[in-house]
């Protein structure tokens, strides 16, 4: 049975560490997933802001209006599918001794 497991980290380097760590505990390259949030033309929620300026409506419609909840740049979410128990417990502790927290997802929502 795979055992689907997601972590949010905010550190790359500590991310990238953690997938080679999996691939060398003898996951594949198709059992971890490593991907940022953002893209290479920066984060997700933009660049630039849209509407009127904060000033012209007292200051508060950017923050009301159009700021973006949920603020995470520079994360990375590293997927992990252990195919087996011990392929799930060698991940968690990977994880757990590399200070990430690991959220367990249900089967079948890699």
């Amino acid at each position: 049975m795979n055992h689907p497991i997601v972590s949010v980290i905010h550190d790359f380097a500590i991310a990238e560490q953690a997938r080679a760590e999996l691939l060398a505990a003898g996951f594949s390259p198709d059992q971890v997933a490593l991907s940022p949030v953002g893209d290479e033309a920066g984060p997700g929620q933009s660049n630039f802001t849209v509407g009127d300026r904060p000033a012209v409506k007292g200051g508060t419609d950017y923050k009301d209006v159009y700021q973006p909840e949920g603020d995470i740049h520079g994360a990375c979410v590293l997927k992990a599918l252990a195919a087996s128990d011990h392929q799930h417990q060698q991940a968690l502790a990977i994880l757990d001794r590399l200070g990430i927290d690991a959220r367990i997802q249900a089967p079948g929502s890699y």
